[in-house]
């Protein structure tokens, strides 16, 4: 099957979280309304509200500050982005001290 959407677990549901979690990276600041989700998700204005209240409901997305209109990721996207960097940094050490000990041997 060359094509992913035609593998045997796809679901649309999960799809359309993961391009609307997509549409909002890079708009913590302002935010995007959700008819701009909706464009940049290629997903109609009901299928995102569904989304954005299910994300809502786990902390991954809010109500910017100073615009209900607009929606963002929350902090907890940040930590989770931190928690895989350090994850990965610490991999890397690994394998650099990993490397360095099997050099060593005669």
């Amino acid at each position: 099957m060359s094509n992913k959407l035609e593998h045997k677990y796809y679901s649309s549901s999960q799809h359309r979280l993961s391009k609307v979690v997509m549409s909002l990276v890079g708009a913590e600041a302002n935010g995007l309304t959700m008819a701009d989700i909706a464009i940049k998700a290629e997903d109609s204005k009901s299928g995102v509200i569904k989304t954005l209240a299910n994300l809502e409901a786990i902390n991954w997305v809010e109500k910017h500050p100073t615009n209900d209109k607009a929606y963002r990721l929350t902090a907890l996207f940040s930590q989770i982005a931190n928690t895989i960097q350090i994850g990965l940094n610490t991999a890397v050490q690994q394998l650099k001290q990993d490397q360095q000990n099997y050099n060593n041997i005669y």
